[in-house]
């Protein structure tokens, strides 16, 4: 099975699958650390990648542009995981504080909205 990245390059994997978390996990052993931190972090190459098993397709993942992390396994299996820019975990939580945030500055407006209501009322 290879992955053929949108700038051509090719890499033998082992298994390419997708994260519970969106996250796109590839495993290789064809690979140095170096090497496979350099493919994956050249935006323009991981664009578009191909899966390909024995000259048929067999999946292809766009956009998944941002790197990581590298995973060290057993048997020397390297791991590398990647995300669509602004969907890691960590941009979705950023995202979450923020609309938190505004829904609780959107509650005190409404406490207070109320409060001078019910003063109105009761005059």
């Amino acid at each position: 099975m290879k992955t053929i990245f949108n700038d051509g390059q090719e890499l033998q994997i082992q298994q390419a699958s997708l994260q519970a978390d969106g996250g796109l996990l590839f495993k290789t052993i064809s690979a140095t650390e170096e090497q496979l931190r350099t493919m994956f972090s050249d935006a323009f190459a991981t664009r578009r990648m191909t899966i390909q098993e024995r000259n048929a397709t067999v999946a292809e993942y766009e956009n998944y542009t941002r790197f990581d992390a590298i995973v060290k396994y057993t048997a020397g299996i390297m791991g590398v995981l990647m995300y669509k820019e602004g969907e890691s975990p960590d941009d979705r939580m950023k995202a979450l504080e923020a609309a938190n945030e505004a829904l609780m500055e959107k509650n005190d407006m409404l406490e207070q909205c109320i409060l001078e209501m019910s003063e109105l009322v009761y005059q």
